[in-house]
């Protein structure tokens, strides 16, 4: 006799798992299938020192659905002078953000749409709150 939700297997006579209290079987529960490491390759679609703009982008990518790795962020402030003024550590270097291949030309694109063309970064300083 066997439980089908733990697997424990029992002499004849009991009907009953001791641990998760539901009623045995005749056979053993299929063994799981092992699972499968699927390893995807990231591309990177952002490379910034601005926390605003890492942070505009991660809202973005967020809305879309599309997942996302931050790489560098933590490492910003862990060596001495951390930021420097330049938004991110000379050491360290700027912050990535990263997508599964699968998922790079949408984030690019809809990054891309995200600011209107045309406007460049000093623009964006000189707006209005």
């Amino acid at each position: 006799m066997y439980c089908p939700e733990c697997g424990g297997e029992y002499r004849e006579g009991f009907f009953t798992c001791a641990d998760c209290g539901v009623a045995l079987v005749a056979e053993p529960p299929p063994e799981p299938e092992p699972a499968v490491a699927v390893e995807s390759v990231l591309v990177t679609v952002l490379e910034s020192g601005d926390p605003n703009e890492i942070a505009f982008a991660e809202a973005v990518l967020s809305d879309a659905g599309i997942p996302f790795v931050k790489v560098g962020d933590a490492l910003q402030e862990l060596f001495a002078l951390g930021r420097l003024g330049l938004g991110f550590s000379l050491v360290a270097g700027p912050v990535t953000l990263q997508v599964p291949e699968e998922h790079a030309e949408k984030a690019a694109r809809i990054l891309e749409e995200a600011v209107p063309e045309g406007l460049a970064d000093e623009d964006l300083e000189e707006m209005p709150e």
